[in-house]
């Protein structure tokens, strides 16, 4: 098992075992959808439900599955149930396990409920995210949705029993030692943003009032991907004129008008280009994102099955080991193989071929590589023109039907006729 850039390389063959600290109940599933589907994803609320129905069944160690019954269920392809498994691992919902035993690969996925809506919305990064995916008046209409039920406003003098009033408590019972786990997950970030730099940036306010929303301040950083000059240049616009203090409403308006012009920083070193099409944007995702192995057995899904031979996996091997290339470069020359060429399985000796040349020329990423394939043009056979000598062959004509020939001569006559005398052949005039 590796891990590059923050993706598990895994087979789809691999076995699945689900676990969760405690009851996910239908009350968490209502949650999860209402205020974590807009930026999980359909298909991410999908697989945590699905998780969630199979903890009652995933429980023999010998009997486990495999991740096809979830690709199958889901209808996803590989790369996709990577990418909604991730941002379920991302927001606390799931945390993957990795372990190996006499059967193989095992990944278990260990289930939490969903925040309760009071941790929810003090969770800036999660309500930072609903708030820019749904809008201000959804995002309101979501908060009044778990606000107080029934009468807005109740009146009297609260005349409940208290505890003692009711049970008699027993000083001698000794209860048992039950440790209880975490029910919700935890969101981790890779916190790179120089809060004292950002500080000295803004303007109207203090350094003290800035610290109160460090937490808010980093989830927008987060969350639009904006750097600290960008992210001070709209906090200054978000302070009140009489407390001089951050409005978080007004920042988030500000953010979420904005969202369309701030540019995060790429994550690749060659940009795409933009006059490709929306499928091959994608294959160059899943090229970057995908170990080869994962990625020619995704290939070969997607054409509708079939496994991958011995061959196929010395060439990856040789490719990335003993030629240097790339895995993503890799991905590219199977995808050309399987997909521009749909083959059934990859021609070594033509793939080595362009892999060669690929040195020659330097080609280091996907985007290159897709280049290369679509400028290169594999050597056809000439055709061959064969003149071929035509003898043009005269018709046999009837004896009885006139030719052109030359005037036979009256010696010629002659001379026959005596020939025909000496023969005795009698002729009729």
């Amino acid at each position: 098992m590796m891990q590059n850039d923050g993706t598990i390389e895994f087979h789809a063959k691999a076995g699945v075992f689900v676990q969760s600290n405690t009851p996910i109940t239908l009350t968490d599933l209502d949650r999860a959808f209402d205020l974590y589907t807009p930026f999980i994803g359909a298909t991410g609320y999908a697989l945590y439900h699905m998780l969630v129905r199979e903890l009652p069944y995933n429980t023999r160690l010998d009997a486990r599955e495999d991740h096809n019954f979830i690709l199958d269920s889901l209808n996803v392809s590989l790369p996709d149930f990577v990418k909604v498994r991730r941002r379920l691992e991302a927001v606390g919902l799931l945390t993957t396990l990795y372990t190996e035993d006499a059967l193989g690969e095992i990944y278990t996925y260990q289930l939490f409920a969903p925040l309760d809506v009071d941790s929810f919305f003090k969770e800036k990064l999660l309500a930072g995210l609903l708030f820019k995916y749904v809008g201000e008046e959804r995002y309101l209409t979501l908060q009044k949705r778990y606000a107080t039920q029934g009468q807005p406003n109740v009146k009297g003098d609260n005349i409940s029993a208290k505890f003692l009033q009711v049970f008699k408590h027993d000083t001698a019972t000794s209860l048992p030692t039950v440790e209880v786990k975490a029910s919700h997950g935890k969101i981790e970030i890779e916190d790179d943003f120089n809060f004292e730099n950002f500080t000295g940036l803004v303007r109207g306010t203090t350094i003290e009032k800035l610290a109160q929303h460090r937490d808010f301040l980093v989830s927008m950083h987060v969350i639009y991907g904006v750097d600290e000059v960008t992210l001070a240049g709209y906090t200054s616009q978000a302070i009140s004129l009489d407390t001089h203090d951050v409005d978080e409403k007004i920042l988030q308006q500000v953010m979420r008008q904005n969202r369309t012009t701030v540019v995060a920083e790429p994550v690749v070193s060659q940009p795409v280009q933009q006059n490709r099409s929306r499928e091959m944007l994608q294959l160059v995702q899943d090229a970057k994102t995908l170990a080869p192995n994962a990625f020619i057995e995704d290939v070969k899904f997607k054409k509708g099955g079939g496994f991958v031979t011995r061959n196929e996996y010395y060439f990856i091997s040789k490719m990335i080991k003993d030629v240097r290339l790339k895995a993503e470069v890799v991905n590219m020359l199977v995808w050309y193989e399987l997909g521009k060429r749909n083959r059934d399985t990859v021609n070594v000796d033509t793939a080595e071929t362009i892999a060669n040349s690929w040195l020659k020329m330097h080609v280091n990423s996907a985007e290159a590589a897709l280049d290369a394939i679509e400028k290169y043009q594999p050597s056809r056979p000439t055709k061959r023109n064969y003149t071929k000598k035509v003898t043009r062959v005269e018709p046999k004509m009837p004896s009885d039907t006139p030719q052109n020939k030359p005037a036979t001569s009256v010696d010629e006559v002659a001379e026959a006729l005596a020939e025909l005398k000496k023969l005795n052949i009698k002729t009729k005039n």
